[in-house]
């Protein structure tokens, strides 16, 4: 029988609130292995700990010059840890900002024990399911902000060329990466994704509509080089 607590990291400045959470999370039978009020606080702890904690709650608004969702992309590119997001906040700008980072939860200061306990819970599970799905899957990763971003292939729509830049296309949002398309196309799924026109690079999973001009992907318009259309329309098992 495995008893071994589930390893929480608490990330939150305000430290009467941070306690009781503790308080709450250890009458729960889940271990707090750390309580820290800002971002580089959190860095060093994970740098200079082998145990890493099984889920960080991360409060948005921290001390020091990174806030939590900063701090969110940094981690997400050295650690595998569940993040839930805890805020007094809700506004449009502060949701638009988490909807770009990966995370597994979002709660809503002030929250009951029950609600803490099952969000934590439900995070974990969403993380081991995910984590299942996206294993040996391919990802494009990008620098954004600062921070490397993996971006699973199954996600771009498709790439666009723009002088010594590349602009990624996903359905959620758009991305600059500062390498040509030709460079980046040799680190795709060659299977998958397309070179239909010199600025253009394509996933054919994307793809809504063709004629013998055009490419429909979502609401972007995408043109064909020319003799590409008949292989295109093979490749797509279109008649």
């Amino acid at each position: 029988m495995n008893n071994k607590k589930t390893r929480v990291l608490i990330v939150e400045d305000e430290k009467n609130l941070a306690l009781n959470v503790k308080e709450i999370l250890e009458l729960f039978n889940y271990e707090v292995i750390g309580i820290f009020p800002t971002a580089q606080e959190v860095i060093e702890h994970l740098e200079n700990n082998k145990t890493l904690p099984d889920i960080i709650l991360m409060d948005i608004l921290l001390e020091g010059d990174l806030d939590g969702i900063d701090l969110t992309y940094i981690l997400r590119d050295k650690y595998d840890i569940p993040i839930v997001f805890v805020t007094a906040y809700s506004d449009k700008g502060i949701l638009d900002r988490i909807s770009q980072v990966l995370y597994e939860g979002y709660l809503l200061k002030p929250f009951t024990s029950e609600r803490l306990t099952s969000s934590i819970y439900l995070a974990i599970k969403e993380f081991q399911s995910n984590a299942d799905k996206k294993k040996n899957k391919p990802t494009l990763k990008i620098r954004d902000k600062g921070y490397i971003v993996p971006v699973p292939e199954e996600e771009i729509m498709f790439l666009k060329a723009d002088g010594l830049y590349t602009k990624v296309f996903t359905e959620g949002r758009s991305y600059m990466m500062r390498d040509i398309l030709k460079d980046i196309g040799l680190n795709l799924s060659s299977n998958k994704f397309l070179r239909v026109h010199k600025s253009y690079l394509i996933n054919i999973d994307k793809v809504h509509s063709i004629n013998s001009k055009e490419i429909c992907i979502g609401k972007y318009i995408i043109p064909i080089r020319r003799g590409l259309y008949k292989d295109l329309k093979n490749m797509l098992s279109i008649n």
